[in-house]
Order: C-alpha cells, then structure tokens, then sequence
C-alpha cells in the first residue's frame, strides 16, 4: 500500500516534533477530526489540528469547514485545559503553527470557523505571512523554526 499525501506530511510534521521534545506523548483523536491529534510534553499539553495545502509554491490557502468548528467545540469540551493549535502544512515548504488565540484575530470570532479562509504566503528565505478572513493580516510573521517551539514551549 503507497502513502498518501496526508500520511507523507502528518509523518514529516511529527518527525520535526519528535525530534524537538525531550519527552512527547501523541494520541490520534480521530474520532474527533480525522486531522486531530492530542500531543502531551514537557510542558503543555496541546490539541493540533493538521490542515495542508497541496499547493507547491507559495501562496497556500486554507479553509475551514463545520466539521472543523464541531471538532474545535469538542475539544473545549473534553479538553477543557488544553491549548489549540493548528498547524498548516505549507507543501513541503514548512509548517505555520498559530495559536487559536492567534486564529481568532484574523478571522470573527462570531461567525465561527466553519466557511473562513486563510492564506500563508512566505518570501525566500523568510517568514510566514498569515492572512484571514477580509484580508485581514496576523500582527507578526510566524518563523518558519515555529513550528514545534510553539507546541513544546511552555
């Protein structure tokens, strides 16, 4: 059996985090989302939403659906103390790792997840630019060495 493009860069995803944490323990959270895993360090505890775009060259977009939204409730729900973060696999270019809290200031909060969009693009040898909803910019570039850090750090 071959490895698909979600298997191919869930594993290059998890590899970077592996390789960042002294101790990590992941559970796959499928029942949730088919994109979710539970991922517990040193230091935090964390829910990570995969999303990717096939997309080989900069820009890549990401949308989001109801599934998304419900997955993001449960998690609140069960996980009440857990900090979410969604990790968009940029191609094989890299990881943009935001923070939910992060999320939320580029797109509105009261229309919830479901049916928003977002765009990362990132110039040669820089940083992520993160665009939401209305166009409407993150604060900061994300760097590319975000992603594990975010996830690990405490």
């Amino acid at each position: 059996m071959s490895i698909n493009d979600l298997e191919f860069l869930h594993g290059a995803a998890f590899l970077r985090l592996l390789k960042g944490a002294s101790y990590i323990s992941i559970s796959y959270l499928s029942s949730i989302h088919p994109s979710l895993y539970l991922a517990k360090s040193d230091y935090r505890e964390s829910a990570i939403l995969f999303k990717i775009s096939k997309k080989p060259n900069s820009s890549w977009s990401f949308s989001f659906s109801s599934q998304e939204e419900i997955a993001l409730r449960i998690v609140h729900q069960t996980y009440p103390n857990v900090k979410f973060f969604i990790a968009l696999i940029c191609h094989r270019d890299g990881i943009c790792c935001l923070s939910e809290e992060q999320l939320w200031t580029i797109i509105n909060h009261n229309d919830g997840l479901a049916n928003q969009r977002i765009s990362v693009k990132r110039e040669l040898r820089g940083s992520y630019y993160v665009k939401g909803t209305g166009r409407v910019p993150l604060e900061r570039t994300i760097p590319q060495n975000n992603w594990p850090e975010a996830i690990l750090s405490a």
